[in-house]
């Protein structure tokens, strides 16, 4: 990409979609560094597509790599932060060049499926074979366990409203609809009203809103990978400093006590909440119209 206005709007688009998509790891690195990467694969002539094989080959390798311990997993984490680089940039490449596609987001989700369901297994299994003891090997399946049913919650709106849409007979679905729309509050119904704004206050908000966020990046694959980086790069720097080793095991356990913990918390807050119903609700109204 010669032109660099083309490439500054390119960027301005992409920051405006910070809002809607990202995290506190994509303001602060994943996406300065994916737009980078973007502007030399378009000043080279590369489109989406080898954006996309990209991303496949280094989730791939960096799951394979898990398997040779501490080094392995080091290097294999450094090529997962690639992998996590290259799913912003395939995407990058095809909206500027106009061919984002329905297609292609489903091209995404297999690559992430293929390397997300790799790498747990390989980094079990390495391990077992560094330390041979069990604990840690419990730990990345419970860390799996997290991943899928962060997944889950993620999709369950989406399932659960193609199912009712599709599914059920007109008359039930208006059922369902009349239903739901009972349980919500009534629309003159005062909602509570707001605190008096306080420097304190304001201070308060913007540390719960930091911490917020930290955890919902840290909880997702592409924090937990770069949290495992760091940890096999703690447990390689002990290792050399003070011959110790163990580091990489107890982050790995540390990271598996707070995906309980988060396990616990988020079914909770799922279960308790009227995300799913709210949602279904308004969607059957718009179905009945049609």
């Amino acid at each position: 990409m010669d032109n660099n206005n083309e490439f500054q709007t390119l960027k301005a688009r992409e920051w405006s979609l910070y809002a809607e998509r990202g995290d506190y790891f994509t303001r602060k690195f994943g996406l300065p560094v994916s737009l980078q990467i973007t502007r030399l694969y378009l000043k080279l002539g590369l489109n989406e597509n080898h954006a996309s094989a990209s991303m496949l080959i280094t989730g791939l390798i960096g799951a394979a790599l898990m398997m040779l311990g501490p080094w392995g997993i080091f290097i294999g984490a450094s090529f997962l932060v690639l992998h996590y680089l290259f799913d912003y940039v395939d995407g990058q490449i095809a909206r500027h060049r106009g061919h984002a596609s329905v297609n292609g987001a489903v091209l995404d989700r297999c690559n992430h499926f293929l390397v997300e369901t790799a790498t747990f297994p390989c980094l079990a299994f390495g391990l077992y074979l560094y330390n041979d003891q069990i604990w840690p090997w419990i730990a990345v399946w419970i860390l799996y366990i997290w991943n899928r049913l962060r997944v889950l919650l993620a999709q369950l709106p989406a399932n659960i409203l193609a199912e009712e849409l599709s599914r059920y007979p007109r008359f039930e679905r208006e059922m369902m609809r009349m239903n739901l729309s009972k349980k919500q509050a009534p629309a003159g119904h005062p909602g509570p009203k707001p605190a008096p704004a306080g420097r304190k206050k304001n201070r308060m908000a913007r540390i719960r809103s930091s911490i917020s966020h930290l955890r919902v990046a840290s909880t997702s694959y592409n924090g937990f990978t770069m949290l495992l980086w760091f940890g096999a790069a703690l447990d390689l720097i002990v290792g050399y400093l003070f011959s110790e080793n163990g580091v990489i095991e107890a982050t790995v356990i540390i990271l598996a006590v707070y995906a309980v913990f988060n396990i616990i918390d988020y079914s909770w807050t799922y279960i308790r909440s009227d995300r799913v119903a709210l949602e279904l609700s308004s969607r059957l109204k718009t179905f009945s119209k049609s």
